[in-house]
């Protein structure tokens, strides 16, 4: 799924997946209130099985980071580095968890 259709009354909007997910909260309510609204179940299920296959992106990439610090000393600039990628995407793969739980309506956000 590249693009995520949304038509309601007065209009539709076109989300380019990869672009806007993992979001932050504010956006993600507000997208999730239209998602759930107006989307189909098969659109909606569609979303989040492109989501989960991110978010299994994201925690791979997390873990091959983690290997990568585990193999330096924490003095060097390398260590520092592949910490600072580990955070950015750990940030982003609890985002996408966030994403999902709205999505599948776990959770009121």
């Amino acid at each position: 799924m590249e693009r995520l259709r949304i038509e309601y009354g007065t209009g539709y909007m076109d989300l380019i997946v990869e672009a806007f997910f993992p979001c932050k909260m504010p956006a993600m309510r507000k997208a999730t209130r239209l998602i759930n609204s107006y989307c189909t179940d098969e659109a909606r299920t569609e979303l989040l099985s492109e989501l989960r296959e991110m978010a299994d992106g994201y925690k791979a990439l997390c873990d091959m980071y983690r290997q990568k610090m585990e193999e330096l000393s924490e003095e060097s600039a390398a260590y520092r580095y592949w910490r600072a990628q580990f955070n950015k995407t750990e940030i982003l793969r609890r985002r996408m968890e966030n994403n999902i739980r709205l999505i599948s309506g776990g959770g009121k956000g």
